[in-house]
């Protein structure tokens, strides 16, 4: 991504997921947050996944939501 002018910053951090995503772009001062959603949560949560509704809600910055692909046999993971 960088040679299309694009600056990625990745941190791994151990917490709940929404609270260490929120944190980890109010420190690195990000401009965005991109997340996937599979949307898995139970009718309360049709359109985006709890971790991703609870960023959305608290973020200082945009957040991207992108809808990950429904899986197919060829796109599960392996168990």
């Amino acid at each position: 991504m960088k040679s299309k002018g694009v600056n990625v910053k990745t941190k791994v951090a151990i917490g709940k997921a929404r609270e260490e995503i929120v944190k980890a772009a109010d420190e690195l001062k990000v401009d965005l947050i991109a997340m996937s959603t599979h949307g898995r949560s139970g009718l309360s949560r049709l359109t985006f996944g709890s971790i991703t509704d609870k960023v959305l809600r608290t973020a200082n910055v945009p957040v991207l939501v992108v809808r990950a692909p429904k899986e197919t046999e060829n796109t599960k993971p392996a168990r």
